[in-house]
């Protein structure tokens, strides 16, 4: 009885630490992730493309993306239509000025190259009638600017250097007074009514 009563406490004992050893070395037991879950979820992801609605849309996307492309590149060839039209009109414009410019000077020049030739003579008042054809022919030539500040700077040249008293605005002589005044209204009238009309797109000389 003895020994035997010895003996359970020391199978008590070994059997104890086996369980535990066993316990702790079994590995814990691995998830399985069941074939069917797998295809759920790869069908869940792929499946809103992979169908034919999914194609479609895939379609209509890059459908749209050409069409947005398009719409852009016609955008900006307007773009460039319009700053290439305004840079045009802004080169007419300039060019306009300079043609009227160069109409004036040369309206003026004419005025003072008639000083020495009629300065003394007798009939230098009808001069500024005479002077209305080169008024006519610069207004149709270079524009109704050009007319109309060539005939007030032909006027300013008359008074000043042909008329007495010369380097005055005053005028004794009545007649010259008044053909001088008639040219000046006559100028301007013609310059406007002969002078507004298209300026060409290239200058061309006549």
């Amino acid at each position: 009885m003895a020994v035997e009563g010895v003996g359970e406490p020391d199978r008590v004992f070994v059997s104890n630490p086996s369980t535990t050893i066993s316990q702790i070395a079994t590995p814990p037991a691995s998830t399985v992730i069941p074939d069917g879950t797998y295809l759920m979820s790869s069908s869940r992801v792929g499946g809103p493309f992979a169908d034919f609605a999914g194609r479609c849309f895939l379609r209509g996307c890059l459908c749209a993306d050409l069409l947005e492309s398009w719409i852009r590149k016609k955008q900006a060839q307007a773009d460039a239509k319009i700053e290439s039209a305004a840079t045009w009109r802004c080169h007419l414009h300039v060019m306009g000025w300079l043609r009227s410019s160069l109409g004036a000077a040369s309206c003026t020049a004419v005025a003072g190259c008639l000083i020495p030739i009629f300065g003394g003579n007798a009939y230098r008042a009808m001069v500024p009638l005479f002077f209305l054809l080169i008024i006519l022919y610069v207004a149709l030539r270079f524009g109704h600017v050009a007319g109309i500040i060539g005939t007030i700077c032909a006027a300013l040249v008359f008074e000043i250097f042909l008329f007495e008293p010369t380097l005055s605005l005053a005028i004794d002589n009545p007649s010259a007074r008044h053909h001088l005044i008639s040219m000046v209204i006559l100028g301007i009238c013609a310059s406007e009514i002969l002078g507004r009309r298209k300026v060409p797109a290239a200058y061309k000389p006549w």
